[in-house]
Protein backbone atom coordinates (compact mmCIF):
# COMPACT_ATOMS: atom_id res chain seq x y z
CA UNK A 1 0.00 0.00 0.00
CA UNK A 2 1.07 2.73 -0.93
CA UNK A 3 1.52 6.03 1.83
CA UNK A 4 0.08 8.73 0.42
CA UNK A 5 -1.07 11.03 3.20
CA UNK A 6 -0.30 15.28 2.51
CA UNK A 7 -0.47 16.16 5.66
CA UNK A 8 2.97 14.07 6.43
CA UNK A 9 4.70 16.03 4.21
CA UNK A 10 5.84 18.37 6.51
CA UNK A 11 7.56 16.25 8.66
CA UNK A 12 9.49 14.98 5.55
CA UNK A 13 10.60 18.57 4.76
CA UNK A 14 12.03 18.64 8.40
CA UNK A 15 13.71 15.17 8.33
CA UNK A 16 15.54 14.91 4.57
CA UNK A 17 16.32 16.32 1.42
CA UNK A 18 13.61 17.18 -1.94
CA UNK A 19 15.00 14.18 -3.74
CA UNK A 20 12.26 11.98 -3.52
CA UNK A 21 14.63 9.43 -4.17
CA UNK A 22 16.83 10.44 -0.96
CA UNK A 23 14.01 10.55 0.58
CA UNK A 24 16.10 9.53 3.78
CA UNK A 25 18.85 11.90 3.73
CA UNK A 26 18.53 14.32 6.80
CA UNK A 27 19.36 18.13 7.07
CA UNK A 28 22.69 18.05 8.95
CA UNK A 29 23.05 21.84 9.35
CA UNK A 30 21.11 22.19 12.37
CA UNK A 31 20.16 21.50 15.94
CA UNK A 32 17.46 20.22 17.81
CA UNK A 33 15.82 19.77 21.63
CA UNK A 34 12.83 19.34 23.43
CA UNK A 35 10.35 21.90 24.73
CA UNK A 36 8.41 21.41 27.42
CA UNK A 37 5.34 19.27 26.94
CA UNK A 38 2.09 21.13 25.95
CA UNK A 39 -1.59 21.55 27.49
CA UNK A 40 -3.15 23.07 24.26
CA UNK A 41 -3.53 20.93 20.99
CA UNK A 42 -1.58 21.72 18.39
CA UNK A 43 -1.56 24.09 15.88
CA UNK A 44 -2.51 23.27 12.08
CA UNK A 45 0.28 24.61 9.27
CA UNK A 46 0.87 28.27 9.12
CA UNK A 47 -0.82 28.62 12.27
CA UNK A 48 2.10 30.96 13.92
CA UNK A 49 3.65 30.70 17.29
CA UNK A 50 4.08 27.25 18.53
CA UNK A 51 5.93 28.06 21.93
CA UNK A 52 3.42 26.24 23.93
CA UNK A 53 2.64 23.60 21.70
CA UNK A 54 3.81 19.99 21.54
CA UNK A 55 7.21 19.75 20.23
CA UNK A 56 8.61 17.11 18.34
CA UNK A 57 11.88 17.44 17.03
CA UNK A 58 13.67 19.56 14.64
CA UNK A 59 16.55 18.79 12.61
CA UNK A 60 19.53 16.05 14.12
CA UNK A 61 22.74 17.33 16.69
CA UNK A 62 25.80 16.01 17.39
CA UNK A 63 25.76 12.20 19.19
CA UNK A 64 26.06 12.46 23.11
CA UNK A 65 28.96 10.37 22.94
CA UNK A 66 28.91 9.81 26.92
CA UNK A 67 26.00 7.27 26.08
CA UNK A 68 26.54 3.71 27.36
CA UNK A 69 26.02 2.67 23.57
CA UNK A 70 27.28 3.96 20.68
CA UNK A 71 26.80 1.38 17.34
CA UNK A 72 24.55 1.56 15.21
CA UNK A 73 21.23 -0.16 16.14
CA UNK A 74 23.49 -1.86 18.48
CA UNK A 75 24.23 -3.61 21.91
CA UNK A 76 27.53 -3.40 21.15
CA UNK A 77 29.18 -1.68 24.26
CA UNK A 78 32.06 1.32 23.56
CA UNK A 79 35.47 -0.34 23.70
CA UNK A 80 37.24 0.51 26.94
CA UNK A 81 40.01 2.90 27.14
CA UNK A 82 44.10 2.27 27.58
CA UNK A 83 45.89 -0.38 25.99
CA UNK A 84 43.07 -3.01 25.12
CA UNK A 85 41.31 -0.52 23.16
CA UNK A 86 44.54 0.09 21.18
CA UNK A 87 45.49 -3.52 20.47
CA UNK A 88 41.85 -3.79 18.80
CA UNK A 89 42.16 -0.62 17.25
CA UNK A 90 44.91 -2.52 15.46
CA UNK A 91 43.56 -5.82 15.43
CA UNK A 92 40.62 -4.13 13.46
CA UNK A 93 43.62 -1.76 11.21
CA UNK A 94 45.44 -5.14 10.08
CA UNK A 95 42.22 -6.88 9.72
CA UNK A 96 41.14 -4.68 6.79
CA UNK A 97 44.31 -3.94 5.21
CA UNK A 98 44.67 -7.72 5.07
CA UNK A 99 41.17 -9.35 3.80
CA UNK A 100 39.55 -6.45 1.85
CA UNK A 101 43.34 -3.73 1.39
CA UNK A 102 41.50 -1.22 3.08
CA UNK A 103 43.89 1.43 4.97
CA UNK A 104 40.95 2.92 7.41
CA UNK A 105 43.40 5.82 8.26
CA UNK A 106 43.16 6.91 4.91
CA UNK A 107 41.88 10.29 5.16
CA UNK A 108 39.92 10.20 1.50
CA UNK A 109 37.89 7.67 2.91
CA UNK A 110 33.82 8.42 3.83
CA UNK A 111 33.44 8.78 7.37
CA UNK A 112 30.40 8.37 8.96
CA UNK A 113 27.45 11.10 9.58
CA UNK A 114 28.15 12.62 12.82
CA UNK A 115 24.64 14.64 13.44
CA UNK A 116 22.81 11.24 14.08
CA UNK A 117 20.32 11.54 17.31
CA UNK A 118 21.75 10.24 20.53
CA UNK A 119 20.13 7.61 22.16
CA UNK A 120 18.56 9.97 25.20
CA UNK A 121 17.18 12.94 21.92
CA UNK A 122 15.81 9.32 19.84
CA UNK A 123 13.58 7.91 23.00
CA UNK A 124 12.28 11.21 24.32
CA UNK A 125 11.59 11.95 20.98
CA UNK A 126 9.63 8.83 20.45
CA UNK A 127 7.77 9.52 23.63
CA UNK A 128 6.73 12.75 22.33
CA UNK A 129 5.88 11.76 18.86
CA UNK A 130 3.86 8.91 20.75
CA UNK A 131 1.20 11.68 22.25
CA UNK A 132 0.63 12.90 19.32
CA UNK A 133 -1.92 9.74 19.38
CA UNK A 134 -3.91 10.91 21.89
CA UNK A 135 -6.85 12.23 22.05
CA UNK A 136 -7.12 14.54 25.21
CA UNK A 137 -7.90 18.22 24.22
CA UNK A 138 -5.81 19.15 27.21
CA UNK A 139 -2.41 17.13 27.51
CA UNK A 140 -1.14 14.47 25.67
CA UNK A 141 1.05 12.35 27.25
CA UNK A 142 3.92 9.83 25.38
CA UNK A 143 5.83 6.97 27.28
CA UNK A 144 8.93 4.93 25.60
CA UNK A 145 10.17 1.95 27.62
CA UNK A 146 13.57 0.82 26.65
CA UNK A 147 16.12 -2.17 27.30
CA UNK A 148 19.46 -2.77 28.31
CA UNK A 149 20.10 -3.28 24.65
CA UNK A 150 18.42 -0.02 23.91
CA UNK A 151 15.71 -1.79 22.44
CA UNK A 152 12.14 -0.23 22.49
CA UNK A 153 9.81 -2.68 24.29
CA UNK A 154 6.89 -0.77 24.49
CA UNK A 155 5.64 2.17 23.76
CA UNK A 156 2.19 4.22 24.96
CA UNK A 157 -0.07 7.66 25.36
CA UNK A 158 -2.58 8.53 28.04
CA UNK A 159 -6.08 7.76 26.86
CA UNK A 160 -9.10 5.63 27.60
CA UNK A 161 -9.00 1.44 27.70
CA UNK A 162 -9.32 -0.66 24.48
CA UNK A 163 -12.44 -0.99 23.89
CA UNK A 164 -14.10 2.27 25.84
CA UNK A 165 -15.82 4.77 23.35
CA UNK A 166 -13.77 7.96 22.77
CA UNK A 167 -16.96 9.68 21.73
CA UNK A 168 -19.04 8.82 24.64
CA UNK A 169 -16.90 8.82 27.83
CA UNK A 170 -16.17 12.25 28.97
CA UNK A 171 -13.12 14.20 28.27
CA UNK A 172 -13.44 17.45 30.87
CA UNK A 173 -10.51 17.91 34.05
CA UNK A 174 -13.28 19.32 36.11
CA UNK A 175 -16.85 19.37 36.73
CA UNK A 176 -18.74 22.53 37.99
CA UNK A 177 -20.67 20.70 40.03
CA UNK A 178 -17.78 18.31 41.75
CA UNK A 179 -18.74 15.32 39.95
CA UNK A 180 -16.24 13.05 39.46
CA UNK A 181 -17.62 10.53 37.12
CA UNK A 182 -17.95 13.36 34.43
CA UNK A 183 -14.45 13.88 34.37
CA UNK A 184 -11.54 11.83 32.81
CA UNK A 185 -10.51 10.61 35.76
CA UNK A 186 -11.67 7.67 36.58
CA UNK A 187 -11.50 6.23 33.32
CA UNK A 188 -8.13 7.94 31.59
CA UNK A 189 -5.36 5.12 31.51
CA UNK A 190 -1.41 7.10 31.89
CA UNK A 191 0.63 6.74 28.93
CA UNK A 192 3.32 4.86 31.32
CA UNK A 193 1.15 2.08 32.69
CA UNK A 194 -0.21 1.94 28.51
CA UNK A 195 3.64 1.59 27.78
CA UNK A 196 4.33 -1.52 30.23
CA UNK A 197 0.29 -3.13 28.77
CA UNK A 198 1.72 -2.51 25.39
CA UNK A 199 4.91 -4.03 25.39
CA UNK A 200 6.44 -6.57 22.75
CA UNK A 201 8.54 -8.57 24.91
CA UNK A 202 7.83 -11.20 27.97
CA UNK A 203 8.25 -8.17 30.54
CA UNK A 204 9.98 -4.72 31.22
CA UNK A 205 12.69 -5.64 34.15
CA UNK A 206 15.26 -3.70 34.08
CA UNK A 207 14.07 -1.23 31.28
CA UNK A 208 14.49 2.57 31.88
CA UNK A 209 11.05 4.31 30.85
CA UNK A 210 11.15 7.86 28.97
CA UNK A 211 8.57 10.43 29.71
CA UNK A 212 7.74 14.29 29.87
CA UNK A 213 7.41 14.58 33.72
CA UNK A 214 7.78 12.33 36.83
CA UNK A 215 5.05 9.75 36.70
CA UNK A 216 2.16 10.33 38.81
CA UNK A 217 1.47 7.86 41.86
CA UNK A 218 -1.08 5.90 40.19
CA UNK A 219 1.33 5.20 37.24
CA UNK A 220 4.35 5.03 39.81
CA UNK A 221 3.08 2.27 41.67
CA UNK A 222 2.68 0.06 38.63
CA UNK A 223 6.21 1.44 37.00
CA UNK A 224 8.01 0.00 40.27
CA UNK A 225 5.44 -3.55 40.16
CA UNK A 226 6.71 -4.04 36.36
CA UNK A 227 10.25 -4.11 37.14
CA UNK A 228 11.45 -0.33 35.47
CA UNK A 229 14.66 0.72 37.19
CA UNK A 230 15.11 4.22 35.67
CA UNK A 231 12.90 6.69 34.73
CA UNK A 232 14.51 9.92 32.36
CA UNK A 233 12.09 12.69 32.49
CA UNK A 234 12.23 16.20 30.99
CA UNK A 235 9.91 18.30 33.08
CA UNK A 236 10.72 20.52 36.68
CA UNK A 237 8.91 18.00 38.85
CA UNK A 238 5.98 18.88 40.67
CA UNK A 239 5.25 19.81 44.08
CA UNK A 240 2.21 18.31 44.34
CA UNK A 241 1.09 15.04 46.74
CA UNK A 242 1.32 12.64 43.81
CA UNK A 243 4.32 13.98 42.78
CA UNK A 244 5.81 13.85 46.23
CA UNK A 245 4.24 10.03 46.47
CA UNK A 246 6.03 9.01 43.60
CA UNK A 247 9.30 10.32 44.53
CA UNK A 248 9.05 8.57 48.11
CA UNK A 249 8.09 5.08 46.63
CA UNK A 250 10.87 5.76 43.58
CA UNK A 251 13.40 6.51 46.32
CA UNK A 252 12.50 3.45 48.34
CA UNK A 253 12.18 0.91 45.93
CA UNK A 254 15.74 1.43 44.09
CA UNK A 255 14.09 3.00 40.66
CA UNK A 256 16.46 6.32 39.68
CA UNK A 257 15.04 9.03 38.45
CA UNK A 258 17.15 10.76 36.10
CA UNK A 259 16.57 14.80 34.33
CA UNK A 260 17.05 14.77 30.35
CA UNK A 261 19.06 17.56 29.01
CA UNK A 262 19.40 17.50 24.85
CA UNK A 263 23.16 18.57 24.45
CA UNK A 264 21.61 21.93 22.33
CA UNK A 265 18.74 24.33 22.08
CA UNK A 266 16.49 25.29 19.34
CA UNK A 267 13.43 25.65 18.47
CA UNK A 268 10.96 22.50 17.86
CA UNK A 269 8.82 22.83 15.34
CA UNK A 270 6.66 19.94 15.13
CA UNK A 271 3.54 21.80 15.69
CA UNK A 272 2.49 21.75 11.77
CA UNK A 273 1.84 18.22 12.16
CA UNK A 274 -1.60 17.99 11.00
CA UNK A 275 -3.20 14.59 12.43
CA UNK A 276 -6.73 13.15 11.07
CA UNK A 277 -9.80 11.89 12.93
CA UNK A 278 -10.99 8.38 12.81
CA UNK A 279 -11.31 6.96 9.66
CA UNK A 280 -13.33 3.54 8.95
CA UNK A 281 -11.18 2.62 6.18
CA UNK A 282 -7.90 4.04 7.26
CA UNK A 283 -6.92 1.30 9.97
CA UNK A 284 -8.35 3.67 12.57
CA UNK A 285 -10.16 1.97 15.33
CA UNK A 286 -13.94 1.71 13.92
CA UNK A 287 -16.66 3.84 15.50
CA UNK A 288 -19.32 2.74 17.31
CA UNK A 289 -22.17 1.40 15.36
CA UNK A 290 -25.79 3.52 16.31
CA UNK A 291 -26.43 0.53 18.54
CA UNK A 292 -23.30 0.41 20.36
CA UNK A 293 -23.35 4.15 20.71
CA UNK A 294 -27.04 3.89 22.27
CA UNK A 295 -26.04 1.17 24.09
CA UNK A 296 -22.94 3.07 25.91
CA UNK A 297 -24.82 6.79 26.42
CA UNK A 298 -27.93 4.76 27.89
CA UNK A 299 -25.24 2.77 30.19
CA UNK A 300 -23.48 6.26 31.32
CA UNK A 301 -26.51 8.14 31.57
CA UNK A 302 -27.54 5.34 34.08
CA UNK A 303 -24.40 4.78 36.17
CA UNK A 304 -23.01 8.01 36.15
CA UNK A 305 -26.20 10.37 35.49
CA UNK A 306 -24.01 11.80 32.05
CA UNK A 307 -25.20 12.10 29.15
CA UNK A 308 -22.03 11.88 26.24
CA UNK A 309 -24.62 14.09 23.93
CA UNK A 310 -24.82 17.42 26.59
CA UNK A 311 -20.82 17.14 27.06
CA UNK A 312 -18.95 20.60 26.53
CA UNK A 313 -15.81 19.16 26.38
CA UNK A 314 -15.18 16.63 23.51
CA UNK A 315 -11.44 14.75 22.40
CA UNK A 316 -9.33 16.53 20.37
CA UNK A 317 -9.86 15.71 16.81
CA UNK A 318 -6.24 16.70 15.56
CA UNK A 319 -4.39 13.54 16.65
CA UNK A 320 -2.06 11.40 14.31
CA UNK A 321 -3.63 9.59 12.37
CA UNK A 322 -1.90 5.50 12.82
CA UNK A 323 -0.43 5.88 9.13
CA UNK A 324 0.61 9.46 10.15
CA UNK A 325 2.31 7.73 13.52
CA UNK A 326 4.18 4.84 12.54
CA UNK A 327 5.58 6.54 9.19
CA UNK A 328 7.04 9.53 11.67
CA UNK A 329 8.65 6.80 13.56
CA UNK A 330 10.26 4.88 11.06
CA UNK A 331 11.06 8.35 9.93
CA UNK A 332 12.58 9.08 13.57
CA UNK A 333 14.43 6.09 13.68
CA UNK A 334 16.29 6.90 10.59
CA UNK A 335 18.02 9.97 12.33
CA UNK A 336 19.66 7.44 14.46
CA UNK A 337 21.48 5.79 11.31
CA UNK A 338 25.13 6.80 10.74
CA UNK A 339 25.12 6.43 6.78
CA UNK A 340 26.11 9.32 5.44
CA UNK A 341 23.92 9.36 2.22
CA UNK A 342 20.88 7.51 2.77
CA UNK A 343 19.45 7.16 6.31
CA UNK A 344 16.01 4.77 6.48
CA UNK A 345 13.57 3.63 9.02
CA UNK A 346 11.36 1.27 9.46
CA UNK A 347 8.21 0.32 12.11
CA UNK A 348 6.77 -3.20 12.29
CA UNK A 349 3.09 -2.89 13.66
CA UNK A 350 1.26 -5.90 14.45
CA UNK A 351 -2.88 -6.54 14.38
CA UNK A 352 -3.21 -4.83 17.70
CA UNK A 353 -1.55 -1.38 16.12
CA UNK A 354 1.09 -2.10 19.31
CA UNK A 355 4.88 -1.75 17.48
CA UNK A 356 7.02 -4.40 17.91
CA UNK A 357 9.99 -3.90 15.94
CA UNK A 358 11.67 -1.03 14.99
CA UNK A 359 15.32 -0.38 13.15
CA UNK A 360 17.20 1.51 11.00
CA UNK A 361 20.07 1.14 8.27
CA UNK A 362 23.66 0.50 9.83
CA UNK A 363 26.39 -2.35 10.19
CA UNK A 364 25.75 -5.31 12.51
CA UNK A 365 26.62 -5.51 16.39
CA UNK A 366 29.61 -5.31 16.88
CA UNK A 367 30.96 -3.84 13.44
CA UNK A 368 33.06 -0.71 13.97
CA UNK A 369 30.89 2.83 12.16
CA UNK A 370 34.66 4.25 12.11
CA UNK A 371 36.58 1.19 10.79
CA UNK A 372 34.32 -0.28 8.24
CA UNK A 373 33.38 2.00 4.79
CA UNK A 374 30.80 3.97 4.27
CA UNK A 375 31.37 5.03 1.01
CA UNK A 376 29.17 4.63 -2.08
CA UNK A 377 31.50 4.57 -5.12
CA UNK A 378 35.30 2.96 -5.11
CA UNK A 379 37.39 0.77 -6.79
CA UNK A 380 36.74 -2.15 -4.73
CA UNK A 381 33.59 -3.86 -3.80
CA UNK A 382 35.01 -4.37 -0.68
CA UNK A 383 35.49 -0.35 -0.29
CA UNK A 384 31.91 0.41 -0.24
CA UNK A 385 29.22 0.01 2.14
CA UNK A 386 27.23 -2.40 0.38
CA UNK A 387 28.71 -5.46 1.63
CA UNK A 388 28.49 -4.61 5.31
CA UNK A 389 25.34 -2.44 5.55
CA UNK A 390 22.15 -4.42 7.17
CA UNK A 391 18.69 -2.61 5.82
CA UNK A 392 16.58 -1.24 8.38
CA UNK A 393 13.57 -3.56 7.34
CA UNK A 394 15.50 -6.38 8.29
CA UNK A 395 17.03 -4.68 11.62
CA UNK A 396 13.11 -4.37 12.51
CA UNK A 397 12.73 -7.72 12.09
CA UNK A 398 15.31 -8.80 13.84
CA UNK A 399 15.00 -6.32 16.71
CA UNK A 400 11.18 -7.65 17.00
CA UNK A 401 10.22 -7.84 21.09
CA UNK A 402 7.86 -10.65 20.11
CA UNK A 403 7.66 -13.77 19.38
CA UNK A 404 7.04 -13.15 15.32
CA UNK A 405 6.10 -10.98 12.99
CA UNK A 406 3.34 -12.71 11.38
CA UNK A 407 0.29 -10.63 9.64
CA UNK A 408 2.26 -7.60 11.02
CA UNK A 409 2.09 -4.48 8.84
CA UNK A 410 5.81 -2.72 7.95
CA UNK A 411 6.29 1.13 7.83
CA UNK A 412 9.30 1.84 5.64
CA UNK A 413 10.57 5.58 3.41
CA UNK A 414 11.62 3.74 0.19
CA UNK A 415 10.34 0.37 -1.41
CA UNK A 416 12.24 -2.42 0.19
CA UNK A 417 15.03 -4.19 -2.17
CA UNK A 418 14.72 -7.61 -3.32
CA UNK A 419 16.69 -8.85 -0.72
CA UNK A 420 14.53 -7.17 2.38
CA UNK A 421 11.37 -8.72 0.16
CA UNK A 422 12.79 -12.01 0.70
CA UNK A 423 13.31 -11.63 4.46
CA UNK A 424 9.66 -9.79 4.94
CA UNK A 425 7.91 -12.62 2.64
CA UNK A 426 9.40 -15.47 4.89
CA UNK A 427 8.95 -13.24 7.91
CA UNK A 428 4.98 -13.67 7.43
CA UNK A 429 4.59 -9.69 7.10
CA UNK A 430 1.23 -9.33 5.60
CA UNK A 431 1.53 -5.63 4.65
CA UNK A 432 4.29 -2.65 3.69
CA UNK A 433 3.45 0.73 3.90
CA UNK A 434 6.07 2.71 1.77
CA UNK A 435 6.16 6.31 1.05
CA UNK A 436 8.70 6.23 -2.13
CA UNK A 437 9.62 3.53 -4.62
CA UNK A 438 11.92 5.96 -6.39
CA UNK A 439 15.57 4.55 -5.23
CA UNK A 440 18.75 4.09 -6.61
CA UNK A 441 20.60 1.07 -6.89
CA UNK A 442 24.11 -0.12 -6.70
CA UNK A 443 25.82 -2.82 -8.98
CA UNK A 444 23.89 -5.57 -7.63
CA UNK A 445 20.58 -3.90 -9.12
CA UNK A 446 18.32 -3.92 -5.90
CA UNK A 447 20.27 -2.47 -2.64
CA UNK A 448 19.46 1.60 -1.88
CA UNK A 449 22.58 3.40 -2.56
Amino acid sequence: MLFQSVRYIVILVAIHSSNIASACHLNSSSEMSFASPPTKKLKSEGSGSNTNEQPFLSPPHQCNTSLKYSNANSSTRQIDGGNGSDQKEQNVRSLMLREAGYDIDDPTNTKKRQNYLAWDDYFMGVSFLSAQRSKDPDIQVGACIVDEDNRIVGIGYNGFPRGCSDECLPWASTDEKGRELHTKHPFMCPAEVNAILNKSSADVKGTRIYVAGIPDNVAAKTIIQAGVIEIVYMNEPGDDDSTKASRIMFEMSGVRLRRYAASSISPLDFSKIEGKPCETNGGELKKASEDDAVKHRNLLIKEASFDPKEAKVQKRDDYLSWDDYFTAVAFLSARRSKDPNTQVGCCIVDANKCIVGIGYNGFPRGCSDDHLPWARVAESELHKKYSYVVHAEINAILNKGSKDVKGASLYVALFPCCECAKVIIQAGIKEVVYLSDVVSTNSRGCCRS
